[in-house]
């Protein structure tokens, strides 16, 4: 079972020691970038051996354990391309990170010592109320600036597990754009405030990228942050409501590559690829899967084939019982329900009658993405994916 991990956020005081030290720091990632793109290799190993003696060199005032963490952002951003994209770049003041040897945290009297160009440096924490309750092993450490006079602390902290119990109620919650979620309790989440937001967005951004003139320009990048931010919150106030409700298992759809597929072969209009883009289904996915390790509960996947025009009261599956985006009437029985709510409750019924059969474990055990598809296509839940 694998540990919780929790990130706090916390501002320091600017120090220009700090600043050299990212702004040297990622000028050590990119050097390193550029040979192993050259010679095609992201291998951590094969890189210091071609890098190390050159970067000292060239940043004599990075420490060696710094030399090896910037070895190894450069290793990982190689690797995620394959160099399959053109070649990474790292940009001066980006995000840092440091490993255990060149930070000691004292989150008890919230105090960080720190290594930089100028030698180890300590500093004070400020750390917001919400993350004191956060208490464990701390394990890795970011430093990013922000608007060149910001200097935030990610620090990352494993915490032990909630004991969980095999669950014995299920809820299943159906996912979507018109409604964000309905609960098979018939609940629905409100969804009339955050369309007519997103609608008013995107008209303005329309709008703007008609003028496309420099104001307008800072208008959108301006008008991208806040909606960004109205999501987040209003995902987190969703999963809230959702883990607050009284059942030990929550039961989702497994919707990965939805995106993806939709623009296959143009299978949708532009219109709905445009209200995929905007459809923030896995960032809420996320938010469930860490309130219920908190909380004690599971989340279960289950395939989401044809749970939209499966009958929950007899079965009967076909495209006809659904007849609009809100109604789904049986052909074979006659039963007439909301699509969504018919829909949650299937999701709600896969879960509870195959979870026997599988090992139902904490929400964040690790699984590959062929077992994952293995298992759907067996129509078994899975646990979730490690965050």
């Amino acid at each position: 079972m694998l540990p919780m991990i929790r990130t706090i956020q916390c501002p320091l005081l600017f120090d220009q020691d700090l600043v050299d030290t990212v702004r040297i720091y990622n000028q050590a990632v990119q050097s390193v970038i550029d040979i192993g793109y050259e010679a095609k290799i992201f291998n951590k190993k094969k890189l210091n051996a071609m890098t190390y003696a050159s970067v000292r060199d060239q940043f004599p005032a990075l420490q060696s354990s710094l030399v090896q963490c910037a070895r190894d952002m450069a290793s990982a951003m190689l690797k995620r391309d394959k160099f399959q994209c053109k070649k990474p770049i790292k940009r001066e003041l980006s995000g840092i990170r440091y490993n255990q040897r060149t930070f000691t945290p004292f989150l008890e009297s919230h105090k960080i010592s720190i290594s930089t160009v100028n030698g180890r440096k300590k500093y004070d924490l400020i750390v917001p109320p919400y993350f004191q309750q956060y208490n464990g092993k701390v394990t890795s450490l970011t430093i990013k600036i922000k608007n060149k006079t910001q200097i935030i602390a990610y620090i990352t902290i494993e915490l032990p597990n909630t004991p969980i119990t095999p669950p014995k109620t299920y809820v299943g919650i159906d996912r979507g754009i018109k409604r964000v979620v309905v609960l098979s309790n018939n609940l629905f989440w409100n969804t009339s405030a955050i369309l007519r937001i997103k609608y008013k967005n995107q008209h303005l951004r329309q709008v703007l990228q008609q003028k496309g003139t420099r104001s307008a320009t800072r208008k959108l990048k301006r008008l991208s942050g806040r909606e960004r931010r109205f999501m987040t919150d209003t995902n987190r106030r969703i999963a809230k409501w959702i883990i607050g409700q009284p059942y030990d298992c929550i039961v989702l759809e497994h919707l990965k590559g939805i995106k993806h597929n939709s623009k296959k072969k143009h299978r949708v209009g532009i219109k709905l690829r445009r209200k995929f883009g905007n459809w923030a289904y896995y960032q809420l996915e996320q938010f469930l899967v860490q309130s219920a390790e908190r909380c004690g509960k599971t989340i279960l996947f289950v395939n989401p084939k044809y749970t939209s025009q499966r009958c929950n009261q007899c079965g009967h599956i076909t495209k006809d019982n659904r007849k609009g985006q809100s109604v789904f009437k049986c052909q074979e029985c006659g039963y007439e329900l909301n699509a969504d709510l018919n829909a949650s409750r299937n999701i709600s019924d896969l879960g509870t009658s195959v979870v026997g059969r599988v090992d139902v474990r904490h929400p964040n055990v690790a699984i590959s993405d062929s077992a994952i598809q293995d298992v759907l296509l067996r129509g078994i839940p899975v646990t979730s994916p490690p965050l």
